[in-house]
């Protein structure tokens, strides 16, 4: 074997075991550009609220409440903000959202996280609500069983739950199931029966 030849195949075997050492390296820089671009366009994942548990669920936008620590305080009704659920009488998109809601909060512990405007006209709390690291008002339109329906001036989740919206729309779930629609928005339909 000639000696050039014998030292080029070192340099290559060499230069061959370098690469995934290299290219192991260049995707762990990769890795945390990309986490700290993440973390940077994510909002955080502290919620500003109140730990409440959930007495009884109403319908799939309203429940009735009562501040964990304070056991002596009425039960409050509280309006979930950013949506907009069917009505019972939408059948049966109306009974779906609310044993959905049911089904994730009742007798639970959650946190309200508050808004601008803390109360509507009906004296209900408007909150967005928090079980672990899920804002539940944002996952009911996200199954199709609420309609975004901003509530300014609280606006501080509405692109998400936009978001969520056209997802599930894109999807066809729930209420935007081509085979069997929610006819009238809860807003269009309360105003039929003059709510």
């Amino acid at each position: 074997m000639n000696s050039k030849t014998g030292k080029k195949e070192k340099d290559l075997v060499a230069g061959s075991s370098a690469r995934p050492l290299i290219l192991v390296a260049i995707l762990v820089i990769f890795l945390i550009i990309a986490n700290i671009a993440i973390a940077f366009t994510q909002p955080s994942d502290r919620v500003n609220g109140e730990l409440w548990i959930i007495n009884r669920v109403v319908s799939g936008q309203t429940v009735e409440a009562s501040v964990v620590n304070n056991p002596n305080m009425t039960v409050q009704r509280i309006r979930l903000l950013g949506l907009s659920a069917p009505l019972k009488e939408q059948s049966p998109w109306g009974d779906r959202a609310r044993q959905r809601l049911s089904d994730l909060i009742k007798e639970q512990k959650v946190i309200l996280e508050f808004d601008v405007k803390q109360k509507d006209n009906s004296d209900r709390l408007l909150a967005y609500i928090w079980k672990d690291n899920l804002l539940v008002n944002q996952y009911l339109v996200s199954e199709g069983l609420a309609i975004a329906d901003p509530y300014p001036p609280n606006s501080k989740y509405d692109a998400r739950i936009s978001r969520a919206q056209s997802k599930a729309r894109l999807q066809e779930l729930g209420i935007w199931d081509t085979q069997n629609p929610l006819r009238l928005s809860p807003r269009d339909f309360r105003r039929q029966l003059g709510n």
